[in-house]
């Protein structure tokens, strides 16, 4: 028995999407050839792979299985299409960059920049995406690399086949109205607030990302529950509604500020909240020649800002 990669892939696509359906879409494929597909996998491999007890087909137990030996061929495959590329010397292609556009630029761009100039057969093209949808764009070859985050006591359900570099670290503190705060203006010297000073304060939140979860942890840890008005993972929308005295917000230092409306950042008393900001790649990938390069120019930044500090 020879197992075929692209009925393999397939299964790996059902799991991901989490129907036979939106598999199909994702690759442009109709829902019935992918079923076809499927089931000639299921009779190759003598196994059950899909359970079709319910409307959205899952895996079962064996196809499960498949799917994570999937992983490691696909790592494989593309290990050895990197070492070919690598071994002409050549920096050429295309490669697909995905960050969360409010921040993502300020971080990545002025590397990313250096190395298109340094080669011009380099076409880099950048996706605009969600922090928290980044790795599983990666891992599904959506794009090549991207900007993913992740915070001190949330824990990341582990992505198959990936890659991390750390690429900034930056606290997070309280966002909140320029007027408002417990203490009002509060001089050189005075102690930081507190969080459960801001108690019995609207809050403005998503309690599906990481930074959701984060705050919802950080506030259970000072005995409330935060009073939830508004439901959002757009930093930008959030930053808006905090000026606007619509709630209070945890923000990253680095999500920049929206023009136009002001907040105060607040420093907390307590363990710093910390947020990571991780370059993530294939790991099949990291031998080519494109990823090489940028991986050297972003740790070339990386240090150079540390030795600024």
């Amino acid at each position: 028995m020879v197992l075929d990669i692209r009925k393999l892939v397939l299964l790996r696509e059902v799991q991901a999407r989490g129907s036979i359906a939106a598999a199909a879409e994702a690759l442009n494929y109709t829902r019935s050839a992918v079923s076809q597909q499927l089931s000639a996998l299921e009779a190759e491999t003598g196994a059950q792979l899909l359970d079709r007890r319910h409307k959205r087909a899952g895996l079962t137990a064996a196809g499960r299985l498949l799917v994570e030996h999937t992983e490691h061929i696909l790592v494989g495959l593309e290990t050895a299409e990197s070492d070919l590329l690598a071994a002409t010397g050549r920096v050429c292609g295309e490669l697909r960059v995905g960050m969360p556009f409010h921040e993502g630029p300020a971080l990545l761009v002025p590397a990313l920049t250096r190395v298109r100039q340094a080669h011009p057969d380099l076409r880099i093209t950048l996706e605009g995406m969600a922090a928290g949808s980044c790795r599983e764009a990666v891992r599904l070859g959506q794009v090549d690399l991207a900007l993913a985050v992740r915070y001190d006591g949330v824990p990341e359900p582990l992505t198959p086949g990936l890659y991390e570099e750390l690429v900034a670290a930056d606290r997070i503190r309280l966002a909140i109205a320029p007027e408002q705060g417990p203490g009002g203006d509060r001089g050189h010297g005075t102690p930081p607030d507190r969080l459960t000073d801001y108690a019995d304060r609207s809050w403005v939140l998503d309690s599906d990302s990481g930074l959701g979860r984060l705050t919802l942890h950080a506030c259970a840890g000072a005995g409330f529950v935060p009073d939830v008005v508004a439901r959002t993972s757009d930093l930008q929308a959030t930053l808006g509604l905090v000026s606007l005295g619509w709630g209070v917000s945890l923000v990253p230092d680095l999500a920049p500020d929206r023009p136009g409306f002001p907040v105060r950042r607040v420093a907390l008393d307590g363990p710093a909240l910390v947020r990571h900001v991780s370059l993530v790649v294939r790991r099949g990938a990291l031998s080519s020649p494109a990823v090489a390069v940028i991986l050297s120019e972003v740790r070339r930044q990386s240090g150079d800002s540390l030795r600024a500090r």
